[in-house]
């Protein structure tokens, strides 16, 4: 009885830990050079590869990528474009959540999934300048690069 009651705590409390750990998405599509910056390394990435909450999506020269995350949001980032997923959260049984993203520079295009649909405003992108809350289902965002 105690080791039944141990293990069922215990996958109790594993729980939480194994959802924050859940991939936000996925890597759609790729072309040239782009990368994914987590826990401090830099990784080039590939289709099918997951994206995370956190991650840093950076995309060189001419490249481009295509992310598809799991609550059917595309984001699409253009040449030089750089992207952090700040905030993703989402019950697929309840269709609740909440996405926040930052463009910092480059381009963006936005279409939002089951989460945006319920509920826009649970959708947030910030740019350097503004954080803007999305009430429409598709949209783009371009970030000049400061530095030219």
């Amino acid at each position: 009885m105690i080791r039944q009651s141990f293990a069922i705590l215990c996958c109790i409390f594993a729980l939480p830990a194994a959802a924050a750990t859940a991939d936000a998405g996925t890597i759609k599509s790729v072309r040239g050079q782009v990368t994914v910056e987590r826990a401090g390394k830099s990784v080039a990435v590939q289709v099918g590869d997951p994206v995370f909450e956190g991650d840093r999506v950076r995309v060189r020269g001419d490249g481009s990528v295509g992310i598809s995350l799991r609550d059917e949001t595309l984001i699409s980032l253009g040449p030089n474009s750089n992207l952090v997923i700040d905030a993703y959260a989402y019950n697929p049984t309840t269709r609740e959540g909440a996405v926040e993203t930052s463009i910092l520079k480059g381009t963006l295009r936005y279409v939002t999934g089951l989460i945006g649909r319920l509920n826009p405003a649970a959708i947030k992108v910030k740019t350097p300048t503004a954080t803007v809350g999305i009430r429409g289902t598709d949209f783009i965002v371009e970030v000049p690069d400061e530095e030219k």
